[in-house]
């Protein structure tokens, strides 16, 4: 069994190296038999896939996202760490925000165990109860982080939105997720069902082309973006401004005035 001084070292030289993304350096550090236990979704990891679990974490994560919430506790063999971690997307906003603890325990310099106990910071409202549990979702409150990342890439660039027929389905099929995935990590994560971060994403659009909002109609706008319903365009415009199409077109053109 190591001694609390051993075990602190070991571990504090883990969480350097992972600052790093030094990961053959990392797996030295492991146990031939280590095995990480993620208690959100019930899985185990050892040999190969601990391997690359490791790997593709570092690939898309490091140190610099995690705020420890203390101290490293040691008590003998066995390390405890708390900690949030924010997952954001590539312009920086925040997409997922978790805490966890990590139980780590260390044998002979080489650590034998980690167990991860993590959830997300619930964005949803409070009257709105998870439907699904993360274990039956499949994926870590980070993979869920990583899956936002991934959806919010792909509305950026692909621009889906603009498609009035976009569905769950289709964008489940592009991205490699299953639509419960993206329907928990949205709700989780962003407080929003998908019509709604759909909806969101076209008022953005829309509102990123000031020239296309003076020249159409309400209805050419609507259909520009990919609405379908004119009301449901007027709703999804008022949830994102606090007013309609028309006075915020009337509030631009005062500003204008103003700075001229």
């Amino acid at each position: 069994m190591a001694d609390a001084s051993d075990t602190l070292r070991t571990v504090k030289r883990h969480n350097r190296l992972w600052g790093a993304g030094d990961v053959p350096r990392i797996v030295a550090l492991y146990h031939p038999d280590m095995v990480l236990v993620e208690h959100a979704t019930g899985q185990r990891f050892q040999h190969a896939a601990l391997h690359e679990r490791v790997v593709s974490v570092l690939r898309r994560s490091s140190l610099a996202t995690l705020q420890y919430l203390d101290r490293v506790r040691v008590d003998g063999d066995t390390a405890f760490m708390r900690y949030t971690e924010v997952i954001r997307s590539a312009d920086g906003r925040t997409l997922m925000t978790f805490t966890a603890c990590d139980v780590v325990r260390v044998n002979d310099g080489l650590i034998v165990e980690i167990h991860e106990y993590a959830m997300p910071q619930d964005a949803a409202p409070a009257d709105r109860k998870p439907s699904r549990s993360l274990e039956k979702i499949g994926l870590s409150p980070r993979a869920l982080g990583y899956l936002l990342a991934d959806v919010t890439q792909y509305f950026t660039t692909q621009q889906p939105y603009l498609k009035p027929q976009l569905t769950l389905d289709e964008v489940a099929r592009t991205t490699g997720y299953s639509r419960n995935q993206i329907s928990y990590a949205l709700n989780h994560g962003m407080g929003k069902t998908f019509y709604q971060y759909l909806q969101g994403a076209r008022i953005a659009h829309l509102l990123s082309n000031p020239d296309l909002m003076k020249s159409a109609s309400p209805t050419d706008m609507a259909a520009a973006v990919g609405f379908r319903s004119l009301s449901t365009f007027y709703g999804a415009f008022r949830e994102a401004t606090g007013c309609s199409p028309q006075q915020y077109l009337s509030r631009s053109v005062r500003a204008a005035t103003d700075r001229m």
